[in-house]
């Protein structure tokens, strides 16, 4: 079984893209904070590289920004290509089924120039979930 379930911030801004027949998608990476701490008492993040296709890239473009905490459910691919210097490259990242939006664009106003370093240091309380919004959550 092929499955990944992550929740984790978006670490760039929402650029949407298309394939040479106008396929969209986007290329992003979420921050997804480890639930332990390292030697040093701090808490370090996983870096994942994930990419949506069609309907969610489209909906991730006009909804999601730098900082967005999401929900994202897909699988695990891994690819090739060719680098400009002729090289190989190789590439994991996740290829987004589902996608849920966990912030506001208004509650996030103090991440919009967070750097990578930084998101390790955001707290994960800055959400805030309404009932009415997460009727599951009652």
């Amino acid at each position: 079984m092929n499955k990944f379930i992550g929740v984790g911030r978006l670490t760039k801004e929402v650029e949407l893209k298309s394939t040479g027949n106008g396929t969209s998608y986007v290329q992003n990476t979420i921050a997804i904070r480890n639930n332990f701490k390292n030697a040093d008492g701090n808490y370090d993040s996983e870096f994942i590289n994930i990419a949506l296709w069609r309907n969610n890239a489209e909906f991730i473009s006009k909804y999601g920004f730098k900082g967005c905490m999401v929900a994202i459910e897909g699988r695990l691919t891994n690819r090739s290509y060719d680098k400009e210097d002729g090289s190989k490259g190789y590439i994991s990242e996740v290829v987004v089924d589902n996608i849920e939006l966990l912030s506001k664009k208004d509650e996030m106003k103090e991440t919009e120039d967070t750097t990578e370093e930084e998101y390790e240091k955001l707290d994960d309380n800055t959400v805030k979930l309404e009932e009415e919004d997460y009727p599951w959550m009652v």
